[in-house]
């Protein structure tokens, strides 16, 4: 269960993070098709992505996909209507364990996860860090990429080659995958305070990895024509919402969470 999931991380900030993760899904799940808390039920694709296994009939939403990352100063979520999503936030190296790394150090660590291409982005953003603001940008999209597919870590990173649009620092990205452009995907970009970046990927729901067949049967349109997909994708992607932990407990337990010390703004 969630408790029993939560817990598993070994260092406390960790377990706030998934903590507050677990819950953000719920309040998007309740906000988005007005389930009851207590009807929600959550569960994980064979590659890890959570997915809502009792959805609503909802004609507006007949597609409804989440996904949820937690870096750095923040626990991030993004959800869809009707393309597959994912999402991913990529914190500065200040707030990672480990030692900081310089450009070249990262570079021997990630080589084989980017292209040459990708590379020589990172590369010419300018001064070290905002090669190091390219890198993580990267990085969060391919992350998003395979997290909104459901791949987890079966998919190699290096198959999917990204290209900003525009001049960096850019807010839209494409993707090539074994060098084949995937015009069916989309993927925007918002830096947040503190040096955070956030990527969301939205594509196709019939590019969803699935190996128990649970998550796309949650699917109502499953079979979207291509110009449906592109209507879906010129969608404006919105602009982030902050919430504070006490927009995420549910309405009648909010005494109970400012007894227990929690802030009720």
């Amino acid at each position: 269960d969630d408790q029993t999931s939560v817990r598993k991380f070994k260092f406390k900030e960790d377990q706030k993070r998934a903590l507050v993760s677990r819950l953000l899904q719920r309040r998007c799940c309740q906000t988005a098709l007005g389930i009851e808390w207590s009807d929600i039920a959550i569960k994980r694709t064979k590659g890890r992505k959570p997915f809502l296994s009792n959805p609503a009939n909802d004609e507006l939403a007949p597609n409804f996909n989440f996904n949820v990352s937690h870096e750095g100063d923040y626990v991030v979520l993004a959800s869809e209507p009707l393309c597959l999503c994912g999402i991913d936030c990529a914190a500065p190296q200040q707030l990672r364990r480990g030692k900081p790394q310089t450009i070249q150090d990262i570079h021997k660590t990630f080589k084989d996860n980017f292209t040459e291409y990708e590379w020589q982005t990172i590369f010419n953003a300018g001064s070290s860090n905002a090669q190091e603001d390219a890198f993580r940008c990267h990085w969060s999209l391919k992350e998003a990429f395979t997290k909104a597919r459901g791949d987890g870590i079966a998919f190699e990173l290096k198959r999917c080659s990204f290209s900003m649009v525009g001049d960096w620092p850019s807010s839209q990205a494409t993707v090539a995958v074994d060098g084949v452009e995937q015009d069916g995907w989309t993927f925007s970009l918002q830096q947040l305070a503190g040096e955070h970046w956030v990527s969301v990927a939205r594509g196709p729901v019939n590019d969803a990895i699935d190996a128990y067949g649970e998550f796309r049967g949650t699917f109502k349109a499953p079979d979207m024509t291509v110009g449906e997909l592109q209507d879906a994708l010129k969608q404006e992607a919105p602009s982030i919402s902050m919430l504070t932990l006490a927009d995420l407990v549910p309405p009648e337990r909010l005494d109970e969470f400012e007894q227990a010390g929690g802030d009720v703004y």
